[in-house]
């Protein structure tokens, strides 16, 4: 193992929770991770498939794996979490989860299944960060990485509450980022537009999308690379823009910007600790 990998794992070690890691993005942070020497927590609902992925990373990495079936938009997912996680060490979080599986205008579908969709991108999300950020700033290291999408920036139509839950997560990293950053703890929001993930595909081509299988998407496995590369970097790395060296005015930096002054104009009436 690299000295650069001996202190990751040291920062963010030895355990990580990736929620969202039976495929996709949440399976390429699960492999990167391993082969840093990071034992791994693979939570999603695809039993099968973690399955799988637990014997390839115990192999090929020599690390130790534990798989939690879970339903993340259930109310007590993350009561479920932490009593599989029990006393094992977590020093990264990574929340992976979060997909829209409606894609319809909002009154199209029920209200009860935009619960669930409200309860998987904000409860969860909350109650985790809440729950593993405190034993990391106990600890004085650790990190939140928090996988979200460009939707999370602005309305757009037939995405209403995907924007509006993703925004709320969003929110939150950057306030934590701000609250964590001088305590060891590194916060870093991964805003996506398009990867190439099974699920995305499938959705591309049920909505007829023109070249659905055959279009050019950005790789999971960059994207994680890229995101563990950045995780120190926070809040916000908005994905490709804040990768592009001809552009101006990268988002990621300007909104790191706003949030230390956003934060500094605030403390004159909320106090500054």
């Amino acid at each position: 193992m690299s000295i650069a990998d001996n202190a990751f794992k040291h920062r963010y070690g030895p355990w990580a929770v990736i929620a969202g890691a039976s495929h996709g993005v949440g399976a390429a942070f699960a492999h990167a991770l391993a082969e840093r020497g990071l034992n791994c927590v693979l939570v999603a609902r695809r039993g099968e498939a973690l399955a799988q992925l637990k014997n390839d990373l115990e192999q090929r990495y020599d690390v130790e794996v534990l798989v939690l079936i879970q339903d993340l938009s259930h109310a007590d997912a993350c009561e479920q979490l932490l009593a599989a996680v029990g006393r094992r060490q977590v020093g990264l979080f990574i929340y992976n989860a979060g997909g829209d599986p409606y894609i319809t205008r909002f009154l199209d579908t029920s209200a009860g299944d935009w619960g669930a969709l409200l309860r998987l991108n904000c409860l969860t999300v909350m109650q985790c960060s809440h729950a593993f950020g405190a034993a990391m700033l106990e600890r004085g290291r650790g990190g939140l990485l928090l996988v979200g999408s460009q939707a999370a920036l602005g309305g757009i139509r037939k995405l209403a509450m995907y924007t509006a839950t993703k925004g709320f997560a969003l929110n939150l990293g950057e306030s934590l980022w701000a609250e964590w950053k001088d305590r060891g703890v590194d916060v870093l929001n991964l805003l996506i537009g398009t990867v190439d993930t099974p699920t995305m595909r499938d959705a591309m081509f049920k909505l007829n999308i023109p070249d659905a299988l055959t279009m050019s998407l950005p790789k999971a496995e960059d994207l994680a690379l890229l995101a563990l590369q950045e995780l120190g970097n926070g809040p916000t790395l908005v994905h490709p823009e804040d990768t592009l060296e001809q552009l101006a005015n990268a988002p990621g930096p300007a909104r790191r910007a706003q949030v230390l002054s956003q934060s500094a104009q605030a403390a004159v009436f909320i106090g500054n600790d």
